[in-house]
């Protein structure tokens, strides 16, 4: 899609910032749970950004306007990681990652850190890391993720399963450590 200056121009940036602030985090954290790659996932939150500065139609409210952003940016995520390919990254972009990444990681729930669930949850397979961010993050229903990752429901629900019998090995490992 090609935007010109004159596209942006005329709109009211000052509605642009507003609008950037109070959804760029979340569209981040949204495509970083999909892709795992920090430099991907800020690409992602900006096309999408950018694709709804483009638009000439208003959306009624928040709530709808939100909705559409959160679509656009798994879609574009999904679209940027079957790019990718599945290939795992490098123990030392995985280092890098978790450095970037400052959130409250001192809650602990039965032993749990957030850390170790987002450790463990980057050590799964790319497709179970996505069907359960899209399901445990992001509040879709099986029928939804089926539509949105192009799967059959009965896929999405097994994957899901799985992934989440995995993720939980994964922390097992973690706490025995």
């Amino acid at each position: 899609m090609k935007l010109s200056l004159n596209t942006f121009i005329k709109r009211d940036l000052s509605y642009q910032e507003k609008i950037y602030e109070e959804c760029h985090k979340r569209l981040y954290f949204t495509a970083m749970r999909i892709l795992n790659n920090s430099f991907d996932a800020e690409e992602v939150m900006h096309d999408t950004l950018l694709k709804f500065f483009a638009r000439d139609d208003k959306f009624l409210n928040d709530r709808e306007r939100d909705a559409w952003l959160t679509r656009v940016c798994i879609n574009q995520a999904i679209d940027t990681l079957r790019r990718r390919g599945s290939h795992e990254m490098t123990v030392i972009e995985r280092d890098i990652k978790e450095q970037e990444i400052n959130e409250d990681e001192e809650y602990s729930y039965k032993g749990v850190t957030a850390e170790m669930v987002k450790s463990a949850l980057n050590n799964l397979a790319a497709g179970y890391r996505l069907i359960l961010s899209l399901s445990l993050f992001e509040g879709y229903d099986y029928e939804e993720i089926a539509q949105i990752t192009e799967l059959k429901e009965v896929t999405v629900r097994t994957q899901f399963i799985r992934g989440k019998a995995r993720l939980r090995e994964e922390i097992e490992k973690m706490k025995c450590n």
